[in-house]
């Protein structure tokens, strides 16, 4: 029978030893250089006895031995077996960080009762600090919301939902102040709080976030809203209103953020979505985690565009973003934060007629 080398295989360091990971089967093993030599002669399909004869030079028994044990765990595969040599990073369209990400992380155990779970992760929790839920720029000009309620929004949640769509041209007409408020609060602001003993004292926001810790911070761009000074601010949570980071007009840096997409400088105000690692890792450290900040990201987008429709403006969102443009920005690392997803709105310009192709859904 003839061998190929699973397709599906990274390799990686992890403290002082380099692991071989087959991430379809979630088949780890240390990578020695016999390992490496072996799976080589695999990359066109040869039999056991083939690759003995190749390997000469490292004894025949060895390289059987070492045939017959990446055979077992996965990372040999039969070059009849379809399903075995399926390539997922190929299949999608060859993004190996994707596949490898959606692959190792599946099917993780999870425990569906609290005291258990608390019984396992309690003493971990203890003995470390738990982050804070809220991110300050105490040292920065500082600008409260003004206190106007949700409620003052025009029409039902039905509306909202029937008349949200992705808008790309705008008016030049400025944004209110109050209108930005609106949306910040009802997206990223606190409506209560809970003492949850050794899980600290957690949020509650309008949008949903596992295990309540929306780890998603808000940093503004605005250039076209009324009563506020051009500039980069940042959401704070804690004190309801903005932290001025930099003063000035930074629609060009919307842009260059936003991948170039130049209608951006259209619109009043841009939203930089970032994650805060640590609010998330501290109370599931485990690979699947990551997906919570995407999900929290999209559950967050989705209330800023209700929102901002319900307040008469015209939202967008864009994942299309440039990472290291945005880190250096707002000076975040990229690493304990990093940035997730922009949103921003403006004015929409109604007599251009704001149809996005293939975004209205």
């Amino acid at each position: 029978m003839k061998l190929v080398r699973s397709p599906n295989i990274v390799l990686y360091w992890e403290g002082g030893r380099i692991v071989l990971e087959e991430f379809v089967r979630k088949e780890r093993t240390g990578a020695t250089p016999l390992v490496a030599l072996v799976l080589d002669a695999f990359s066109t399909p040869r039999t056991s006895r083939g690759a003995a004869v190749l390997l000469r030079a490292l004894g025949r028994e060895s390289v059987l031995d070492m045939v017959q044990q990446l055979r077992e765990r996965g990372f040999l595969v039969p070059e009849s077996s379809r399903d075995s040599r399926t390539d997922v990073s190929a299949a999608w369209a060859g993004s190996i960080a994707a596949a490898y990400y959606h692959f190792a992380t599946r099917d993780v155990p999870c425990s569906t009762n609290p005291f258990e779970w608390l019984s396992v992760a309690g003493e971990h929790l203890a003995a470390s600090h738990c982050p804070s839920v809220f991110k300050d720029y105490r040292c920065a000009p500082f600008r409260p919301l003004p206190k106007r309620q949700p409620q003052a929004l025009a029409g039902s949640l039905w509306t909202a939902l029937r008349e949200r769509r992705t808008v790309r041209t705008f008016a030049a007409t400025p944004v209110r102040w109050s209108s930005l408020a609106v949306v910040l609060r009802g997206t990223w602001g606190k409506t209560g709080s809970l003492d949850e003993g050794i899980l600290g004292k957690l949020l509650t926001k309008t949008s949903p976030s596992a295990g309540a810790r929306h780890p998603i911070e808000c940093y503004v761009l605005a250039w076209n809203v009324s009563g506020l000074a051009p500039g980069l601010y940042h959401y704070s949570v804690r004190r309801d209103g903005l932290e001025c980071l930099h003063a000035g007009d930074l629609r060009r840096q919307a842009v260059g953020a936003a991948s170039g997409q130049e209608w951006v400088a259209g619109a009043a105000f841009v939203c930089v979505l970032t994650a805060v690692v640590d609010r998330v890792f501290w109370k599931y450290p485990c690979s699947d985690s990551y997906r919570l900040f995407l999900l929290d990201a999209g559950h967050i987008a989705q209330t800023f565009c209700l929102l901002a429709t319900a307040a008469g403006l015209g939202p967008f969102t864009t994942a299309a973003i440039q990472q290291s443009r945005i880190e250096r920005l707002l000076r975040i690392d990229g690493v304990a934060e990093f940035p997730v997803y922009l949103c921003g709105a403006g004015v929409p310009n109604h007599s251009a007629g704001n149809r996005v192709p293939g975004a209205l859904l």
